[in-house]
């Protein structure tokens, strides 16, 4: 049995991640390689990045959410880590607000560091209540029962339907198509298939060793030229210096297209590629179902 490593405790949108994965798997023709998974949870990204490869041969980690943009710290590690991209998750996230007292009366609120920025608007809504910072939506809501103060929680909406609360308000997140994109990694060890006519996705890191005047114009030509769409493209420094950066990049496709192939190697003429996978691109599913 193959262990997928996940951001744990149970309950997470990870784990939701995780278990969408594992079900689109027995959905794949019967050529692809199948595998009996067994769930291992990390109390972080870093923790559970480490994981792959060692203790873990796959691993779903979010990488990107609608409204918050690209997660730093995952992108960072893929820098030096000998992994790569074998699959992505897309999942709607729902938020809502659960709480032991009514609206105006809640003191401290708990919620995840991710879902925060996520519900910006109506956790400035409640004024001067004490925020407190979790590592997930699990544990925040489990810090609001233990609570002696007035207090809420911020939890993923069917966390909110499982139970029963004094005040659960709904939708609590800024953007109505909420939605968070999860990254599957493995092993370099871990085995592949390519379909001819499957919808596939790229991702790759230009690596800047060379800077010079054009450099990123020089990139973009490369794929333009070819009509290559890149559907996202994000810059990191490299913490060696002011204004030197790597470009993660994003594109339609696999690497083994001729086109994909041919810019490539033109990049890889004047810079360091690393191409961490082709994949499957996820369905968007408006709710989940298993």
């Amino acid at each position: 049995m193959r262990k997928i490593a996940t951001l744990g405790p149970r309950g997470t949108f990870s784990e939701t991640a995780t278990l969408r994965y594992i079900t689109e798997q027995s959905a794949l023709p019967v050529d692809a390689p199948m595998f009996p998974y067994e769930l291992a949870y990390f109390s972080s990204i870093e923790r559970a990045l480490d994981a792959i490869g060692s203790v873990c041969d796959v691993g779903v980690l979010p990488i990107e959410n609608f409204s918050e943009g690209f997660i730093p710290s995952v992108l960072d590690q893929l820098i030096h880590a000998d992994l790569k991209v074998i699959g992505e998750v897309i999942l709607p996230i729902r938020f809502a607000c659960v709480s032991s007292v009514a609206l105006h009366e809640i003191q401290q609120l708990f919620v995840q560091f991710v879902a925060k920025g996520q519900c910006s608007r109506f956790i400035e809504s409640l004024g001067t209540c004490q925020i407190v910072l979790t590592e997930s939506n699990t544990e925040s809501l489990a810090l609001a029962r233990q609570s002696s103060q007035p207090c809420a929680a911020i939890v993923p909406a069917d966390s909110a339907r499982q139970e029963t609360f004094y005040t659960v308000i709904e939708n609590v997140n800024d953007y109505e198509n909420n939605q968070t994109r999860f990254l599957v990694f493995a092993a370099q060890h871990y085995p592949e298939t390519h379909y001819a006519q499957a919808d596939y996705k790229t991702s790759l890191i230009v690596v800047d060793e060379h800077d010079h005047p054009g450099f990123l114009g020089e990139i973009l030509t490369s794929f333009s030229r070819r009509k290559i769409n890149l559907t996202s493209i994000i810059s990191r420094p490299t913490c060696t210096q002011f204004g030197k950066y790597h470009f993660f990049i994003d594109l339609d496709g696999h690497y083994q297209d001729p086109a994909i192939a041919a810019a490539l190697a033109e990049i890889e003429a004047i810079s360091k590629v690393k191409c961490l996978g082709s994949y499957l691109k996820a369905r968007v599913l408006d709710r989940l179902s298993f």
